[in-house]
């Protein structure tokens, strides 16, 4: 599936990106949470070979050595990428953190993107980036939550996750089962097969306590169901 994808690519000065997971993440089906953003900001290098990206040097993107690990050991001043200056991170963080409090929260969860190639200097893809990849992305994404059958997906794509949806639901529209709505934005979530989807916001700039607390609620609400 990547192969397709990079060999449909077209631009130049890009960083490609696949999912990450925890060491903990559950090994049973329908179990656990899958975070889900736009696109990566940068990414590890501006590799697009695919023997390299998956294979076993350091310059690969699949089965990193360090996987999610990497979000909490950049927790602080350094002289990379500080993961709480960004809101994303932070919650994340909550949200694991209340879900998983006895532990190290970063084993339990794993992590994606909607938009697997973006500007290898930061930002999300513009229109024609996005719309170039968007038939492979749809299909990896499926195949990613195929993989870790995740029981709840929280999409804080603001919107993006919209393509992604009709397409994960057989190409037909997709109701949402309940929705909240707090400070101007709206929360929905969906069900397709036995996957609970958390479609919100991207967190820049938003009341993350309030953020954080419609999605907890939710994931809450429904965990036993």
């Amino acid at each position: 599936m990547f192969k397709e994808l990079l060999d449909k690519n077209t631009f130049s000065d890009v960083c490609v990106f696949c999912m990450q997971w925890g060491k903990k993440f559950p090994k049973q089906e329908n179990a656990g949470v899958l975070f889900v953003g736009k696109a990566v900001n940068g990414w590890v290098n501006a590799e697009t070979d695919i023997d390299v990206l998956f294979g076993k040097t350091t310059d690969r993107i699949f089965a990193r050595g360090d996987q999610m690990e990497w979000v909490e050991n950049l927790s602080g001043p350094n002289e990379t990428y500080n993961t709480n200056k960004s809101a994303f991170w932070r919650v994340i963080k909550k949200i694991s953190q209340h879900l998983y409090p006895k532990d190290e929260w970063f084993r339990y969860v794993a992590w994606s993107n909607l938009c697997k190639i973006a500007p290898s200097e930061g930002g999300n893809p513009n229109d024609p980036l996005y719309y170039e990849q968007l038939e492979s992305c749809r299909k990896i994404l499926e195949k990613e939550i195929e993989v870790l059958s995740p029981k709840f997906v929280v999409l804080l794509t603001s919107g993006w996750e919209k393509d992604f949806l009709f397409y994960l639901n057989g190409n037909n529209h997709t109701s949402s089962i309940e929705k909240v709505e707090w400070d101007g934005y709206e929360t929905k979530l969906f069900k397709i097969k036995d996957v609970f989807y958390i479609a919100s916001q991207h967190p820049q700039a938003k009341d993350e306590t309030k953020h954080f607390d419609v999605i907890a609620t939710l994931i809450d609400k429904y965990e036993l169901r």
